[in-house]
């Protein structure tokens, strides 16, 4: 990728509480070009830093409930039962995803106002 050449040059000035906000988002974002994410602010307008952790958990959990459909799938298909404290726990599951995914979008949603 070829690197473009900037030749335009902009220069701010900032109160020191200012600068400590401009580093502090910078080490948040996990950016240290100080050029770069003032040139992305500047033009982009805004950025996200989105609460990989709770979408990692949401993962998690859907992966548990596929489990353990799969397990209930296979003993039904080999002419077992299920019991009912299963069912409560796919429900329980289903019931923690939901909140999870519901949390993230009303994180989602605050970005958007």
């Amino acid at each position: 990728m070829k690197k473009e050449k900037r030749t335009i040059h902009h220069s701010i000035k900032m109160t020191p509480e200012e600068d400590a906000l401009l580093q502090q988002r910078m080490q948040n974002f996990g950016i240290n070009n100080q050029s770069a994410f003032i040139r992305k602010m500047a033009l982009n307008g805004y950025m996200l830093n989105l609460d990989l952790p709770m979408i990692k958990e949401a993962v998690h959990l859907t992966g548990r409930l596929g489990n353990n459909v799969n397990q209930i799938a296979h003993r039904l298909h080999e002419g077992g039962s299920i019991y009912e404290t299963e069912m409560d726990e796919i429900l329980e599951e289903q019931r923690k995803i939901r909140s999870t995914l519901d949390s993230i979008l009303i994180q989602l949603e605050r970005i958007g106002k």
